[in-house]
């Protein structure tokens, strides 16, 4: 107990202090089959594939990619983040309107949230190419991407070590902490339960309670209002949305740090299949895409982030899992009733 309230204390003071500052596209390349060759001709009469993404203008650059390797397939793109997807793909559904064909999203809210609704088809069979399916072309090999119990339902294509802690060095800031909805915003309880197994529960009151955090359900808005000087640390921003505001020049001094308390490795989002989709083959040609080495490589520059495709360039050197070291992977199925702990938690501690 002794040693645990000492982690606690260090993990505080680390949040507080802001101590420890760290600063193409392609076709499928496997041999043409039947049944690939079926789906392509059928894609090319839907002419459509709809995919809801996070936010970020990565994804567009990404798609706009995938339409030129498949000019026939009119690529409709919205990034509605899961918090605001979840609730409009259920009430549509309700109203027998089916818009997606695939969507990319974490397994927190997918498995809490879509599954139960029976948004999903299993991803696994709409892999056709024997590329996508070839153990060489993964670390970990093909079977690593399947996060789910059942090893069928969506696919990783990512990974990535991250702790979800972003801090603005500006020292007049100190003692002020933004933090994203835990109760319902994944980016936030996912560091905070690794933070829990670590700690201890008492850290959930310390942080949520005792540093009086600003809270927010806009990642957008919280990452924002950290480009803008207003909190000098945040947990659960819009990674996505800083890398945009980088890009133009600002919010440039705000910095990931390594919390030891918060490490942890994830894939970040998972392509899903969605059931009743409208343009069927399409989404399964979009999916086979992103499955390809040209692909991965776009994705990982365009979105900053780590394919696991063998051979694809980090597009977040500082974010690489290292070879051999072992991290709890927090976005598998199997940590789900500790993640849907820290968000009853939060329930309780939030008023």
């Amino acid at each position: 107990m002794r040693e645990r309230e000492i982690d606690r204390r260090r993990f505080l003071s680390h949040l507080a202090g802001g101590a420890a500052l760290a600063a193409t596209h392609g076709r499928a390349s496997a041999a043409p089959s039947p049944e690939w060759d079926q789906t392509v001709a059928a894609a090319r009469k839907e002419g459509k594939v709809a995919v809801n993404t996070f936010t970020g203008q990565g994804y567009g650059r990404v798609l706009k990619l995938f339409a030129q390797a498949h000019p026939e397939i009119k690529v409709d793109h919205t990034n509605l983040e899961p918090v605001d997807f979840s609730p409009r793909i259920i009430n549509e559904r309700k109203a027998g309107v089916y818009t997606w064909d695939v969507a990319t999203m974490p397994t927190s809210t997918a498995l809490q949230v879509l599954r139960p609704a029976g948004v999903f088809d299993p991803i696994r069979p709409a892999i056709i190419t024997a590329d996508a399916k070839n153990d060489a072309n993964w670390r970990g090999g093909f079977e690593a991407g399947f996060l789910d119990k059942d090893k069928r339902l969506a696919y990783a294509f990512t990974l990535v070590r991250a702790a979800g802690t972003f801090v603005n060095a500006d020292p007049r800031w100190k003692g002020k902490i933004a933090i994203s909805d835990p109760r319902v915003i994944g980016s936030t309880f996912w560091p905070l339960t690794i933070a829990r197994l670590k700690v201890g529960d008492d850290v959930m009151k310390q942080l949520l309670v005792d540093q009086e955090p600003v809270l927010s359900r806009d990642r957008n808005q919280l990452t924002e209002f950290m480009v803008r000087g207003r909190y000098p640390i945040a947990i659960g921003l819009n990674a996505l949305a800083l890398q945009d505001f980088q890009a133009k020049g600002v919010g440039k001094n705000i910095k990931t740090i390594l919390l030891l308390e918060m490490d942890y490795q994830s894939s970040g989002s998972l392509v899903w299949l969605i059931n009743k989709a409208p343009h069927p083959n399409a989404a399964k040609v979009l999916i086979n895409w992103l499955l390809t080495k040209d692909a991965q490589i776009a994705y990982a520059k365009e979105l900053q982030t780590n394919s696991r495709f063998v051979g694809v360039e980090p597009g977040d050197p500082h974010a690489v899992v290292p070879m051999g070291l072992k991290l709890q992977q927090v976005d598998a199925e199997d940590l789900l009733p500790e993640l849907i702990k820290t968000q009853d938690l939060s329930k309780q501690l939030i008023k």
